[in-house]
């Protein structure tokens, strides 16, 4: 008998309600010693009091019931709702552990949905990312994983591997039943399909990964050419010191903002150029090191002033193999720049003033589309695979290949079998294998407590 686990799944702060959840074998007593209703009905809200082992009413609550084999765990469960004062929560919890309960692990209530068989693992990965969604996009993407979405892809690709197998391994039980040409091909054929199903849903996750991080941003250029402007207006904040004197800003600084559909860390950087001042100078090697790790690079440039030749050789370098976007700031100013036969003639530009915030918003949304513009926003599939998932569909299709390879060669066609096997295997860590405790144990405890 598991034991009975308990844990608040709201945050653990004033509010105006906070919830807390009970799952296992005690649930019922708890129904009728702690909230009065020795039989309450499954899935109604109860509205009564919540009484401690001294007899003392703690508070007034909004109780459900969830009967066992349809609750999220599988167990039976209730949810007791009560008003939002961190101390109320934790009398009852208290109260809740006097009585037997114990409190619940990050992400236990989840797992043990997973271990009665209510999610399986895909499922119990979108929960965590749908909590944990850091724009709309992901949000979205970790619905369709909720949905079953990707655990059908995996279980038909299984269900296929499978056939295939039975087929293979009857023609080395019955030598004399000739698989034939015909056949061979057919089944190759099959195989063939699925490193093709294989190759697509890794190159989704390949794809859909820019949803499920924060994307680095960074602003670059010669000093004083309005980066910590433009900076300042994009993040709506005036985080960035701004002053005429070059070098101004010797370090970078960073700020964390959602674009809807991504979410990104953007970076002011040292203004670069030739310089014999120490502090200065580090500056700018830090800035070399962001435009190394950057996924989009704005190149800022005042277009006020004649082109900076500094840019071609202190810059291009870096730049040159990145996505990269020309700004060109000042547009309320007169044109004096020319880039034609330089380098950045060759990458998107626009042209903004910190002035005109219709410009600034026209920034943000080509730095939305610049960095989804290998991504697949609305992907065939409707999913997204994560690293794990990735890594498992990787090493199926190496398998897979190998089993193909040793089809063609009647010889060698028993070799097969044991490939064909592990492919198997591999899909079903990605649907969750229940003997793998070591991995369910650390992927669960990625959880936060309550879920």
């Amino acid at each position: 008998m598991t034991e009975t686990i308990v844990a608040l799944a709201t945050p653990n702060s004033q509010s105006a309600l906070g919830i807390i959840r009970v799952s296992g074998w005690m649930v019922l007593e708890l129904c009728e010693k702690s909230c009065g209703l020795p039989s309450p009905t499954p899935r109604c809200a109860h509205l009564t009091k919540y009484t401690s082992l001294e007899q003392n009413t703690l508070d007034q609550i909004i109780m459900v019931y969830y009967k066992k084999g349809r609750s999220f765990t599988g167990e039976n469960c209730m949810e007791l709702t009560c008003h939002g004062n961190p101390i109320v929560l934790e009398e009852i919890l208290n109260d809740l552990i006097h009585r037997g309960c114990r409190l619940a692990n990050p992400g236990e209530f989840t797992y043990r949905a997973f271990q009665n068989g209510k999610i399986d693992l895909t499922q119990a990965e979108a929960i965590a990312d749908l909590i944990g969604a850091k724009n709309k996009q992901a949000l979205t993407l970790a619905n369709r994983n909720l949905e079953g979405n990707l655990s059908k892809r995996i279980n038909n690709l299984q269900t296929t591997i499978l056939k295939q197998h039975s087929d293979i391994e009857a023609f080395i039980d019955f030598p004399e039943d000739d698989l034939g040409k015909e056949k061979t091909t057919q089944i190759i054929a099959n195989l063939q399909e699925i490193c093709s199903e294989l190759s697509r849903l890794i190159e989704v996750g390949k794809k859909t990964a820019v949803f499920n991080r924060k994307l680095r941003v960074t602003l670059v250029g010669p000093p004083n050419v309005g980066k910590s402007s433009i900076f300042n207006k994009i993040i709506g904040l005036d985080r960035a010191i701004i002053d005429q004197e070059p070098g101004t800003t010797r370090d970078f600084i960073d700020y964390n903002i959602n674009l809807g559909k991504v979410n990104i860390q953007l970076y002011d950087t040292a203004g670069i150029r030739e310089t014999n001042k120490e502090i200065e100078r580090q500056g700018i090697e830090r800035t070399y090191e962001l435009i190394k790790d950057a996924d989009l690079v704005l190149v800022v440039l005042d277009r006020s002033l004649p082109y900076p030749t500094i840019i071609d050789h202190e810059i291009k370098n870096g730049v040159e193999d990145k996505k990269s976007i020309l700004v060109l700031n000042k547009s309320d100013l007169q044109n004096k720049i020319n880039i034609a036969g330089s380098y950045l003639e060759e990458i998107p530009k626009t042209e903004v003033s910190v002035r005109n915030e219709e410009s600034i918003l026209n920034l943000t949304n080509q730095i939305t589309s610049c960095l989804l513009e290998d991504s697949l926003v609305d992907n065939e599939f409707n999913l997204s695979v994560n690293l794990r998932q990735s890594n498992a569909l990787s090493k199926a299709l190496v398998y897979i290949q190998n089993s193909i390879e040793n089809i063609k060669t009647e010889e060698t066609i028993e070799f097969a079998i044991p490939d064909l096997k592990e492919s198997i295997s591999l899909l079903g860590e990605i649907v969750g294998n229940k003997d793998n405790e070591d991995m369910l144990d650390l992927l669960f405890s990625n959880f936060c407590i309550g879920k």
